[in-house]
């Protein structure tokens, strides 16, 4: 890297991190030099090349949740439970820091909010990664369009729940989704997220009671039993679909394309609700 600096133009080696050693050589768009904590960084962006991959008529619903990071509509749950233990841990510290004020207090509370920062960056390069590895090449991932999502729900929310509402990192994951999508030509599609909570996913009828809890759907009509994130994944999908036929029959929906509720193990039930 050639560098002007006050004593004329240098070359500077850099280490290149094992997971981008891949990205050495490839158009560079953008470079920055980064200062944190006393040490340099080199951010660069780069061109990707176009995967030489075939689009397939595969679509896969991705519900992002609170309880569960992600969960697809191919029955597949991503994230760890004591996730949400760690985030709990960490408020609880906090709320004791800042009620204590002191200095040594304020120096705790600004390593504790680094530390939170960078876990919840390191989870959600898990769970994208995880999601992307899943889906074959040329896929469409269809996921909710959450802009300020924060200020449309409901402040009837529980104090829990609105607080892990505020923590997640939603805009982060939806972001390394993309890109990770990008490299194996899989195509992040956003759907409008109105009812895909409160839908029947066999029988599409749509009310607020059929969401039991945070964790299980029950419909009121046809008595479908399922996990509520798994439910809603299945109806993301389904809402894209749904689009698609629209518009490709001028505005007239086609009941031909839906998303079937197909059967889940028990064992992957029980470990989801």
């Amino acid at each position: 890297m050639r560098l002007s600096t006050t004593g004329g133009r240098q070359t500077i080696p850099f280490h290149v991190p094992v997971h981008a050693a891949k990205y050495a050589g490839l158009p560079v768009l953008t470079a920055d030099l980064l200062s944190k904590h006393g040490r340099w960084y080199l951010h660069v962006v780069v061109t990707l090349p176009t995967p030489d991959v075939e689009p397939i008529a595969a679509v896969v619903g991705c519900d992002l949740g609170i309880t569960r990071a992600a969960v697809t509509s191919d029955n597949r749950f991503h994230g760890q439970r004591r996730w949400r233990a760690l985030e709990a841990r960490d408020f609880r510290l906090r709320r004791a820091l800042q009620k204590k004020g002191t200095r040594s207090a304020k120096r705790h509370l600004k390593k504790l909010s680094g530390r939170t920062g960078r876990r919840r960056r390191d989870h959600d390069h898990v769970v994208s990664r995880r999601i992307v590895d899943g889906l074959p090449g040329g896929a469409v991932l269809a996921v909710e369009n959450l802009t300020n999502i924060r200020s449309r729900v409901k402040a009837r929310r529980a104090n829990g729940g609105q607080r892990r509402l505020h923590a997640w990192s939603f805009a982060s994951l939806r972001a390394m989704l993309t890109y990770k999508a990008e490299e194996r030509g899989i195509r992040v599609e956003g759907i409008d997220p109105r009812h895909t909570s409160q839908t029947c996913s066999r029988c599409g009828f749509v009310s607020r009671a059929n969401r039991r809890s945070q964790a299980a759907f029950y419909c009121r009509s046809c008595g479908f039993q399922l996990n509520a994130d798994l439910n809603g994944s299945r109806n993301i999908a389904a809402k894209l679909l749904a689009g698609r036929a629209t518009s490709m029959t001028g505005g007239v929906p086609s009941s031909t394309l839906s998303c079937p509720a197909s059967s889940v193990p028990a064992e992957a039930q029980a470990a989801s609700l």
